[in-house]
């Protein structure tokens, strides 16, 4: 009798799982989430999509398929893996050709008496989406997912966010209309911080935002020698443009 109460004490007393793992690297995988590729190079997640046109919803487990969007330079390769906190989610099945920008697919996770293809059904199961439509927003030490919204672009004057997975969030990024001669890159668009707290490595990838959350791009390239204040970004209209019409931000 001793000995199941001191077990029982113990289990009372453990530490929900969650609350040791970072937020940026817990599932569902949301955008601001920080993951690594098979080649152990940290990326931040841009955005999480679904599919809504033809074919979408053959089956149950095509229908809680997501698709994160990185920048391309994160794992350069069709089928290089990723993983969120040492667990496997995702391998990359879609590179533009001529922006550094990616997608990588996230099957659900699905009962074990199920089956694991993507156009198979599940029989009496409800396969669960491994990530979710939201973005991690909010003062450091208080961050938290939040329902992402629709895709937009930043008004002339407007401020608005980055959530690194290094960073962190920060909400003072203004356009920046002029590109310097020397940047090295004519893609994208250009924004600069007004407090200096600039994008770094492992931000890669990582979501542009407004400061309500709608979703206006993902970071591709930092500053930096005389222009470590800039950003460059690829805007959501040019990712939906290459992508195609039937993905949109998925459910949060």
């Amino acid at each position: 009798m001793s000995t199941v109460l001191v077990l029982t004490s113990l289990v009372a007393s453990a530490p929900p799982a969650s609350a040791q793992v970072p937020l940026r690297e817990r599932t569902p995988v949301v955008a601001g989430s920080f993951i690594f590729s098979s080649a152990g190079r940290g990326c931040t997640v841009g955005a999480v999509l679904k599919r809504y046109g033809p074919g979408s919803a053959v089956s149950p487990v095509a229908a809680a398929t997501r698709y994160l969007v990185l920048a391309a330079h994160c794992a350069p390769h069709i089928d290089s893996e990723f993983s969120i906190n040492n667990v496997p989610i995702g391998a990359v099945t879609w590179i533009s050709p001529t922006d550094d920008l990616e997608l990588v697919q996230v099957p659900p996770d699905v009962p074990s008496r199920g089956c694991f293809s993507y156009g198979c059904f599940v029989g009496g199961a409800t396969p669960r989406p491994r990530a979710a439509g939201q973005v991690i927003m909010g003062p450091l030490h208080r961050e938290a997912p939040v329902r992402m919204l629709p895709p937009a672009s930043p008004a002339p004057g407007e401020r608005f966010c980055t959530s690194g997975g290094v960073s962190s969030v920060n909400c003072n990024w203004v356009s920046e209309p002029n590109r310097p001669a020397d940047w090295g890159s004519q893609r994208g668009v250009l924004a600069r911080t007004l407090n200096a707290i600039a994008m770094t490595s492992g931000d890669s990838g990582g979501p542009v935002i407004s400061q309500q959350g709608n979703f206006y791009g993902i970071h591709t390239r930092g500053g930096t020698g005389p222009y470590p204040n800039l950003q460059e970004y690829i805007p959501a209209e040019q990712i939906f443009e290459q992508i195609g019409s039937e993905y949109g931000i998925a459910p949060g």
